[in-house]
C-alpha cells in the first residue's frame, strides 16, 4: 500500500510539471505580427503569397499584382531613372503618407490616384494598393532616391517595404 501511495505522488508531481504550466507560457507568448516584410522588384510580386519574381524563378502572370518600375506608371508619364515607382496591375494606387503602418486599420478605395509621378516611392512613406485577390498596404523601409542611385543600382529596381494584405479594404 505504501509504494502505491509513493507512486501516486511521484505520477503527481511528474504530471504538474510537465503539463501544470502550459495555461501560465500561453498567455505570456507574443502574438503573430500582422506585418510582413519583403523586397519588391521589376519582375512582379504577388503579396498574399509573400512572393517575389525574379529573373531566374518568374511569377506567373496571372499572380502578379505589380510591379516596381523607374518610369512614372500613369499620369503625366515621364520620370525615367528619377525614382522607382510601385505600378499596380490595376493601377489602384495612392500614397497615404509617412507614418506608422501599425496605425492603418482600412484603406478608402475612392482615394485611388490617377496621376502619381510627383510621388515616387520613399523611405518612412506608406501606400495603398489593390491586388489581384485583395488589398494591400505598404511602408517603404529601403529604396535608392536619387537618378545616380538608381541608375547604378540593382537592374531590378528593389524597394523593400514592411506590408499587410487582406482580401478586404480592413487591416487588423
Amino acid at each position: 500500500m505504501k509504494s502505491i501511495i509513493v507512486f501516486l505522488f511521484v505520477a503527481t508531481i511528474v504530471f504538474v510539471a510537465f503539463n501544470g504550466c502550459k495555461n501560465d507560457d500561453a498567455t505570456t507568448n507574443p502574438t503573430t505580427p500582422t506585418t510582413k516584410t519583403m523586397t519588391l522588384a521589376h519582375f512582379g510580386v504577388d503579396f498574399s503569397e509573400g512572393k517575389v519574381g525574379d529573373p531566374a524563378t518568374p511569377l506567373a502572370n496571372e499572380k502578379i499584382d505589380g510591379e516596381t518600375i523607374a518610369w512614372c506608371p500613369n499620369g503625366s508619364g515621364g520620370g525615367w531613372m528619377t525614382g522607382i515607382w510601385y505600378r499596380s496591375r490595376d493601377d489602384k494606387i495612392y500614397r497615404i503618407g509617412p507614418g506608422d503602418l501599425a496605425t492603418i486599420t482600412s484603406i478608402d478605395t475612392t482615394k485611388w490616384s490617377s496621376n502619381v509621378c510627383g510621388t515616387p516611392l520613399k523611405n518612412g512613406e506608406i501606400w495603398a494598393a489593390k491586388a489581384l485577390d485583395g488589398y494591400v498596404v505598404f511602408k517603404v523601409t529601403a529604396v535608392a532616391a536619387d537618378s545616380a542611385a538608381i541608375a547604378n543600382g540593382a537592374a531590378n529596381w528593389p524597394a523593400t517595404v514592411e506590408y499587410k494584405f487582406s482580401t478586404t479594404t480592413k487591416f487588423n
